[in-house]
């Protein structure tokens, strides 16, 4: 029989071995590509129009091409970012793993996190995700994003924290 894993709430799985994996929301990435639109439209988008508009053809080519390439570079790379994002909890630590290109990994032991925090701001609510916030004995935080059942995340942290 194939290993399988099983659903925990929305955000977290099981996995065969007793380990959980977290992963955020697929909100998150559009959030994240809502924000690349609102920067285009918002911060790019007038200085194309003034610059088509006032500046002969080939500088607007020489303006608006490098642009481009850097504004599909940075479409390409935010579902890349987004799907490199996990975070598994053993028995006795937790790993972290992120980054599209260079993997930053970091293993922090449940004896190091002092508390549990839910972040949401207004956009982010309006979603209907948040970021959970496990503060270390250190000052440090490891933020866990897009999260869809914060409290349920809470409590199954909670409890995997406290043994």
């Amino acid at each position: 029989m194939a290993d399988r894993s099983f659903p925990v709430s929305r955000n977290m799985v099981l996995l065969p071995d007793g380990q959980l994996l977290f992963t955020p929301s697929p909100r998150l990435r559009a959030f994240f590509l809502f924000l690349l639109i609102l920067v285009v439209w918002i911060g790019i988008l007038p200085w194309f129009i003034l610059a088509a508009g006032t500046l002969p053809s080939h500088l607007t080519l020489t303006l608006v091409l490098p642009l481009l390439v850097v504004i599909l570079a940075v479409r390409w790379y935010i579902p890349k970012y987004w799907a490199s994002i996990r975070f598994r909890f053993t028995a006795t630590e937790i790993v972290c793993e992120k980054g599209a290109w260079r993997v930053k990994r970091q293993v922090v032991p449940y004896s190091r996190i002092m508390g549990i925090e839910i972040k949401c701001g207004l956009v982010c609510r309006s979603l209907g995700i948040a970021n959970v916030h496990l503060v270390l004995d250190d000052g440090g935080i490891i933020n866990l994003p897009g999260v869809e059942d914060p409290a349920e995340i809470r409590d199954i942290l909670d409890e995997k924290i406290s043994g």
